[in-house]
């Protein structure tokens, strides 16, 4: 239940900017036609003119600002964003699935903006490697608990205990039952 509030409270913060644009667009655009088609505005008056040039500026200013919004960088940025707080309790096949869009999107960058997402894309192979090889690691010391006398499998255990505290939660859950039984089973001395 905890971890739902922060992420329902990144995806609002960025939507408020948009919403204060399209309104402030909407009552320029709505108070400039206003003005537009008063009795009285001549044809050739330099109120017209300045009229004209607010709504030019105005659909420029949307124009831009809707091209910036779908930006490579600005989506790089939003799924960077989100993909941070499931980095350790998200499923690794999503995160990964995630991983790869991030990359791709990268990939599409100019290299001056690829220089400014670099390191945020470099952690996060790199802290999603680090999960995957630990995660290796804690199956192939499952495998081996079986092998040797119980002095070695309960040095086993220890290793392979020390490399489960170091998961996240989501894959602990995955393997605490295995986990548990090992330890059950080396504490009656079998």
């Amino acid at each position: 239940m905890k971890s739902k509030a922060p992420e329902h409270q990144i995806d609002r913060q960025g939507s408020t900017a948009p919403i204060i644009l399209l309104i402030f667009i909407a009552l320029t655009l709505g108070i400039v036609m206003y003005l537009l088609l008063q009795p009285g505005a001549e044809e050739g008056s330099s109120m017209r003119t300045v009229l004209l040039s607010i709504i030019a500026v105005t659909v420029a200013a949307l124009i831009w600002y809707t091209a910036w919004e779908f930006s490579a960088a600005n989506r790089l940025r939003r799924m960077l964003k989100k993909i941070a707080p499931t980095i350790d309790s998200g499923p690794m096949d999503e995160v990964k699935k995630r991983y790869l869009k991030i990359y791709s999107l990268y990939l599409k960058l100019s290299e001056k903006k690829k220089h400014n997402f670099y390191a945020r894309v470099n952690s996060l192979r790199e802290s999603i490697e680090g999960h995957l090889q630990k995660e290796k690691e804690l199956e192939r010391l499952l495998q081996d608990t079986e092998k040797g006398s119980i002095d070695q499998q309960k040095d086993t255990y220890l290793r392979l205990y020390a490399i489960y505290e170091k998961l996240p939660q989501k894959i602990q859950q995955q393997y605490y039952p295995q986990v548990v039984q090992l330890r059950d089973r080396l504490e009656r001395g079998k």
